[in-house]
C-alpha cells in the first residue's frame, strides 16, 4: 500500500521573545496544533527545572493571546521566493 502524500504543506511559525516555533500540518490547524504542541513541551520542561516560572509561561491554548501565528501554504512541486510562488 501507497503512502500518498499531500498536495499542499501549511508552515505555521510563532515568534516569541526568545525562540522561532515552526510547526507544519495539511492544514492550518494541524499546524497550529504542531506548534503548539512544541511549545507545550518547551513550557513542562522548563517548569520541571523552574517551577516559579509557572505564572509567566503561558499554557499552549492562551499562547495566541499574546503572540500571532503567521501560515504559509506551500504547493508539492512549487518554487518560491518568499511567499510568492514562482513555479
Amino acid at each position: 500500500m501507497a503512502i500518498i502524500a499531500p498536495d499542499t504543506l501549511v508552515s505555521a511559525e510563532m515568534i516569541t521573545h526568545d525562540f522561532i516555533w515552526h510547526g507544519a500540518g495539511a492544514t492550518c490547524d494541524e499546524a497550529r496544533e504542531a506548534v503548539l504542541s512544541a511549545w507545550a513541551k518547551h513550557r513542562r520542561e522548563v517548569l520541571d527545572r523552574f517551577p516559579q516560572l509557572e505564572a509567566k509561561l503561558p499554557v499552549a491554548g492562551e499562547m495566541q493571546q499574546h503572540f500571532s501565528i503567521r501560515y504559509r501554504e506551500y504547493v508539492r512541486g512549487g518554487g518560491y521566493q518568499g511567499d510568492d510562488r514562482l513555479v
